[in-house]
Parts: structure tokens; C-alpha cells; sequence
């Protein structure tokens, strides 16, 4: 078993893969003129207290296919905070994006020591503001 199918197992609700658009749209999106265009999101894969955003996004040239990796601060919480957007190449197969994204997303996680179960981050204590 694969590392992918271990988690989506042990995590059980906690690993959500969702498309939003069709692999032929995303396609015909990325041939589009990027002018007025703005970001869309394409699939969302949440493994625990990380997730990876698939979004096509327009740049001065042509649009692009990018990936927001986001965590939580802690593994109960609601919010979810961008951690880092990266670009890569996948193969756009409608049988292999959620694969793809997931070993772009284990590659980062593995990279900068982060973690699917456990809060990875170091609490600071702000201001908080009171609503009136």
C-alpha cells in the first residue's frame, strides 16, 4: 500500500480530495489569454493539518497551474493559514491529479518538516480584538 492510500486510511475523515473543475476545463483555462482572467481553483487535497490547492492562475503571459500549500496551527483548528505557493509540472489526467497532488504536498511536507497529525508551529500569543 502506498503512502498515500496509509493516510487516507489512518486519517479516515481527516483526508478530503475534492475537484472543482474537470480536467478539459482546467485545460481549455490554461489556453486562455490571461488578461482579465483572475485565479480559480481547480481540486483540494486535505491530509490532516496540511492541504494542498490546485488554482490555475494568470500571469503577464499565459495562465498557469499553481499549488497553495496550507496548514493549520493546530490540528483542531477551523483556519487554515498559507504556508507556501509553489509551481509544477503534473500530468493532467483526470486518474492522477489527486496522486499528484499529494506527492507534490508529501514532498513539501517531508521538506520543511511538516506534519499531517501534529502542530509543527510555535504558539505566540497576540492581541486579541473584542467585538462591541
Amino acid at each position: 500500500m502506498n503512502e498515500r492510500k496509509k493516510l487516507k486510511k489512518q486519517l479516515g475523515d481527516k483526508y478530503i480530495f475534492k475537484m472543482y473543475l474537470s480536467v478539459n476545463e482546467v485545460k481549455k483555462l490554461l489556453s486562455e489569454n490571461p488578461k482579465d482572467k483572475n485565479d480559480v481553483l481547480f481540486a483540494s487535497l486535505a491530509v490532516g493539518c496540511v492541504k494542498i490547492n490546485t488554482v490555475v492562475f494568470p500571469t503577464f503571459e499565459k495562465m498557469l497551474l499553481g499549488f497553495d500549500i496550507i496548514v493549520k496551527d493546530t490540528p483542531e483548528s477551523e483556519e487554515w493559514i498559507c504556508y507556501d505557493t509553489i509551481t509544477d509540472e503534473i500530468k493532467l489526467s483526470p486518474r492522477s491529479i489527486e496522486q499528484s497532488m499529494f506527492d507534490i504536498l508529501n514532498r513539501e511536507v517531508k521538506e520543511y518538516g511538516l506534519s499531517y497529525t501534529e502542530c509543527n508551529f510555535e504558539v505566540i500569543n497576540g492581541k486579541s480584538i473584542k467585538a462591541k
